[in-house]
């Protein structure tokens, strides 16, 4: 099984995660303060106290998944890198 990973794939994918967790962020300004619930109105609050809990958890998980992405096509760019080194030093003994 080969694995490629393009460097330009690789970013573009990083970066809709970076952007999906600044969405998530800038969106967290926008949750009520207040709601017009009447006797729902604890519940209300415990919903909406718990998705934006949630949505935070997500955009950190977003943020790291970006840089694991980048690490990954860093490190398969280093292990092309190697290889060709490698070849690059048995083509130079071979007279």
């Amino acid at each position: 099984m080969t694995l490629r990973l393009d460097p330009g794939t690789a970013e573009s994918v990083a970066a809709k995660h970076d952007a999906a967790a600044e969405a998530i962020d800038d969106a967290a300004g926008s949750a009520p303060a207040s709601v017009d619930a009447g006797y729902g109105a604890a519940y209300v609050h415990e919903i909406i106290a718990a998705v934006s809990e949630t949505a935070g958890e997500i955009a950190v998980i977003n943020v790291g998944v970006a840089r694991l992405v980048r690490d990954v096509a860093d490190s398969l760019g280093l292990t092309d890198d190697e290889v060709g080194a490698q070849f690059d030093e048995m083509k130079a003994l071979v007279p």
